[in-house]
């Protein structure tokens, strides 16, 4: 089926100076060709958890419609003026990092969604793996909903990959729901070809003592947007992030993370470590929002970023809004070159330019690739590093 994207995606939460081009972002692609409209099975299902398959988008966020009132759900959008109703939350009673367009697209395009409930108590000992094997030329949209119950524990590992030439489309929606004291771990792994146009939208909501961790690799495509929304409501609830990512030749990367602190005593920690050559664009949103009622909670973003080209176009918006007092915010970004002195001193240890290069590249993303917790991706993700220069 082709069919025409025109999104409006990863929007800031609060609105700044329109020239510096990062309030937002637009999927405007004509003739897609979407053939898949559902997830893989998962190689294995651990013990505990249960698959239901193939359910409606809209049937799917009764999960969070059924939660409504414990996620705290607000009643605007980012970036709508303070009363604006026309544009609301979605149906869904979640949002996502890239926003409502993509639900939108999601439900007009009939696309299914795999429900994954994980029991009270339950600990799961192996990881739920989905590989998203892509063939030249080919489009799929795919969505899945986590449900840990009280005190569970899962990892979902999402292999995203094709051959290096090749080039298509691949849209992915995660929704998560922690209940008191689970833990969820989403592992992505993004290494398509270098034709792809790619979003990967994710959305979760933690209860007391709920814990939702993100470690993504985004190493491949021409055209990536990838975005997180986590609502921490309730207390000591805890959101992690580690991200690697790497754009190169003209290809571009879009990213919008936001921690929303609701409850009391939560925390947030987003790390995100990158490399940009040739002419590549990545802009990169950060957001830890402190809400009225927030208070004893603590949040930190940071980002180191390394360029090796001229002609990149970096752009970075670290944020912190905050309307409690009793709050802990820090944010910051590294964002330089390969400087003199460390290629004096690498060169004068027989270590040329090239090999330098190589050095730091692989030191900043298998810093994230050691994180994934499948030996057979970690591995492929590792030969896929060390093969960039």
């Amino acid at each position: 089926m082709n069919t025409d994207l025109n999104m409006k995606v990863n929007v800031l939460p609060v609105f700044t100076y329109n020239f510096l081009h990062v309030n937002d972002s637009a999927i405007d692609a004509s003739g897609i060709n979407i053939e898949k409209l559902s997830s893989p099975k998962p190689e294995e299902l651990p013990q505990g958890v249960s698959l239901k398959k193939d359910i409606s988008f809209d049937e799917a966020g009764q999960i969070f419609r059924d939660n409504k009132d414990r996620i705290q759900v607000s009643t605007g959008v980012p970036g709508a003026p303070n009363g604006d109703t026309s544009a609301r939350d979605n149906d869904q009673a979640l949002r996502t990092g890239m926003g409502i367009d993509v639900d939108k697209l999601m439900i007009s395009m009939g696309a299914k969604t795999d429900i994954y409930t994980i029991q009270e108590g339950t600990k799961a000992e192996k990881p739920i793996i989905l590989r998203y094997n892509m063939q030249d030329g080919e489009g799929a949209l795919s969505a899945q909903v986590i449900h840990a119950r009280k005190n569970s524990e899962v990892t979902v590992i999402m292999d995203c990959s094709s051959e290096a030439d090749s080039k298509g489309f691949l849209g992915l929606s995660t929704r998560i729901l922690a209940e008191e004291g689970a833990r969820v771990t989403v592992v992505r792994a993004q290494l398509l070809g270098k034709g792809f146009i790619h979003f990967d939208d994710l959305g979760g909501a933690c209860f007391e003592k709920g814990a939702i961790r993100v470690i993504s690799l985004e190493l491949g495509g021409k055209s990536v947007w990838t975005g997180c929304y986590t609502n921490l409501s309730g207390k000591e609830s805890d959101f992690a992030s580690d991200m690697g990512y790497l754009c190169r030749d003209d290809h571009s990367l879009d990213i919008n993370y936001v921690a929303d602190h609701r409850g009391k005593k939560t925390d947030a920690n987003m790390q995100f470590k990158g490399v940009l050559m040739e002419e590549a664009q990545k802009t990169l949103r950060f957001t830890i929002d402190f809400k009225n009622g927030s208070a004893g909670s603590a949040g930190d973003e940071q980002e180191d970023t390394l360029l090796l080209s001229p002609d990149v176009i970096n752009r970075t918006m670290p944020i912190i809004l905050c309307q409690e007092e009793d709050v802990d915010g820090r944010h910051g970004a590294t964002i330089g070159q390969l400087g003199e002195e460390l290629l004096f001193y690498m060169q004068s240890r027989g270590i040329d330019e090239e090999e330098a290069k190589r050095i730091m590249i692989k030191a900043r993303l298998e810093s994230v690739a050691r994180m994934i917790p499948d030996d057979e991706i970690m591995q492929r993700v590792h030969y896929y590093i060390q093969n960039i220069v």
